[in-house]
């Protein structure tokens, strides 16, 4: 199961800061967890784990390994299934990815589907009413196009903190771990 978390640090003894994992099944318990702040926002474990989280819950791996095992004639037809689709669409590149060799779409193809990525959405910012404390949710970018699970109670604190969200098209189905030390 995909989860979600988002975190207000709490600072805890030797650099360390607790956040919250909200996994997506409502049977799971959203869990306190604790992680080192010493890397800084240059270096953030959060975002580290939550990308870790999430590729290898995901079939990014196998996407890879797909992508690497593929033979050539694969790969011609893969790099043109992507021009077709991108001139079909409304995307301001169309004109420039119709002019890419096969090897340029197949890395971009490589990392758009196979790499570890979050998407981090600011659930508060720091200022001196909330004792200057982030509290930041970490999602899985591609979680709508892989349809992953729903995150009822992610997507409840979202709205708490008063963001809007369009529920026809998108809600957090697995948002991760995040905070500003």
């Amino acid at each position: 199961t995909m989860s979600s978390a988002s975190s207000a640090p709490t600072t805890t003894p030797n650099n360390h800061f607790t956040y919250v994992f909200i996994p997506a099944n409502d049977s799971l318990p959203i869990k306190a967890l604790t992680g080192d702040k010493s890397g800084g926002l240059s270096d953030d474990i959060l975002s580290k784990e939550a990308k870790r989280y999430f590729y290898e819950n995901s079939d990014k791996g196998a996407r890879a390994a797909a992508l690497d095992g593929a033979t050539p004639e694969q790969r011609k037809m893969l790099a043109d299934q992507l021009r077709e689709e991108v001139k079909g669409s409304q995307s301001p590149y169309a004109a420039q990815m119709a002019g890419l060799d096969d090897d340029a779409l197949i890395n971009i193809m490589r990392t758009t589907h196979t790499s570890a990525t979050c998407e981090i959405t600011a659930l508060t910012v720091p200022t001196p009413l909330n004792n200057h404390r982030a509290v930041s949710m970490y999602t899985a970018d591609d979680a709508r196009t892989q349809n992953l699970p729903y995150n009822r109670r992610a997507t409840e604190l979202l709205l708490a903190c008063g963001h809007s969200i369009n529920t026809a098209e998108a809600s957090p189905s697995t948002a991760a771990i995040g905070a500003a030390p």
